[in-house]
C-alpha cells in the first residue's frame, strides 16, 4: 500500500468505529534516537472506546505502516 491507502484506510476506520486518527511530525531537534539509534519523526495513533494505538517511524510511510501492522484485525 501507498500512503494515500493508509491514509484512506484511517480515515475510513475513524469514521466507521467513531474513534480519532492522528498524525503528526516531530522535529529531529526535539525527537530522541530509539534503541537502534533512529529518529523516529513521525508518529501516529488511533483511539476509540478505550482503546488506543500508536507507532512511530523515521517516515510517514513507515509510521502507518506499522500502526497498520497493529491494527490489521480492523481491516476485515
Amino acid at each position: 500500500m501507498n500512503t494515500i491507502s493508509y491514509l484512506q484506510f484511517f480515515d475510513g476506520l475513524a469514521e466507521k468505529k467513531q474513534g480519532c486518527f492522528t498524525m503528526e511530525r516531530i522535529s529531529s531537534k526535539r525527537s530522541e534516537p530509539d534503541m537502534t539509534g533512529q529518529l523516529k519523526t513521525y508518529r501516529c495513533g488511533f483511539f476509540f472506546s478505550d482503546q488506543q494505538y500508536l507507532s512511530a517511524g523515521i517516515s510517514r510511510k513507515e509510521a502507518l505502516r506499522s500502526l497498520y501492522r497493529k491494527m490489521r484485525k480492523f481491516g476485515n
